[in-house]
């Protein structure tokens, strides 16, 4: 637990330290990100990771959504928006994963703690996934391929907006303390 929290704090240190080292640019290419795409481009922002597993930090996109003044409602609007339709696109594709017999011999074999996890606790990993760091499309991914109705899903999904928010809330207060 100290271990955790000690390299929680090195990495608010270095964001820090980045952000006023590089606050100008960064400013500016929120204005750059806002002017140019917008609501769509927060939502979009949010889709391809949670939709593919990609390594882009959506908080990122929201980081620059925020530099570039884009009010708090809709920014998290728009990412809310793009994270879910994001997270039903990856349990739809958990789903036809699911039914292929390499997925399924893998839940049979090396997989078998996460479908048990999934079976046992489907929508408790959605909502822990949601109010986390942790890959949301992962846990998407999981709930399709081992069929987690799709209803639980969705409302446990939707508690992402609770971890966007918090998010945002971290944002502004970096963003803003350091003038």
């Amino acid at each position: 637990m100290g271990t955790t929290i000690a390299a929680l704090l090195a990495i608010v240190g270095v964001a820090a330290a980045l952000g006023y080292w590089f606050r100008a640019p960064l400013l500016a290419a929120g204005r750059w990100f806002v002017e140019t795409l917008g609501g769509p481009g927060i939502a979009v922002g949010f889709f391809l990771p949670d939709a593919f597993a990609l390594p882009i930090p959506n908080d990122a996109v929201l980081g620059l959504g925020r530099a570039g003044h884009m009010p708090a409602g809709p920014l998290l609007a728009w990412a809310w928006a793009g994270g879910m339709t994001g997270g039903y696109v990856a349990f739809r594709l958990g789903g036809l994963a699911g039914r292929t017999h390499a997925v399924q011999r893998f839940l049979a074999g090396r997989g078998r703690g996460i479908a048990r996890a999934m079976q046992r606790h489907g929508v408790a990993v959605v909502v822990i996934a949601a109010l986390t760091p942790l890959p949301d499309s992962l846990a998407a991914w999981a709930a399709g391929s081992t069929g987690l109705p799709l209803r639980p899903f969705l409302l446990a999904s939707s508690l992402r907006i609770v971890r966007i928010g918090a998010a945002l809330l971290l944002i502004d207060w970096g963003l803003w303390s350091l003038t």
